[in-house]
């Protein structure tokens, strides 16, 4: 089981790390797998805050969002996860 190395949740969400749009100076966001088909939406994901980190060792590279964003959007947006 995956968990989150910062809290040790175990709801954890996969996705992909993009930009919110095609224009080049656009946020970049994490999109949740699993966004429904037609989904009525601008946004592609939530807005990652600031830096991002990566283990130089084993390659492991995390960043954060806004954690009440990411559960609205998922809400709103995605397929149910579970």
């Amino acid at each position: 089981m995956t968990t989150c190395h910062k809290c040790g949740g175990t709801e954890i969400a996969t996705g992909k790390i993009g930009r919110s749009s095609e224009e080049y100076f656009s946020d970049i966001v994490f999109e949740p797998d699993g966004m429904r088909f037609l989904a009525l939406t601008l946004e592609h994901g939530t807005k990652l805050l600031g830096e991002s980190y990566a283990c130089v060792k084993c390659g492991t590279v995390w960043s954060q969002t806004d954690p009440e964003a990411l559960r609205d959007f998922i809400r709103k947006y995605c397929k149910n996860q579970s």
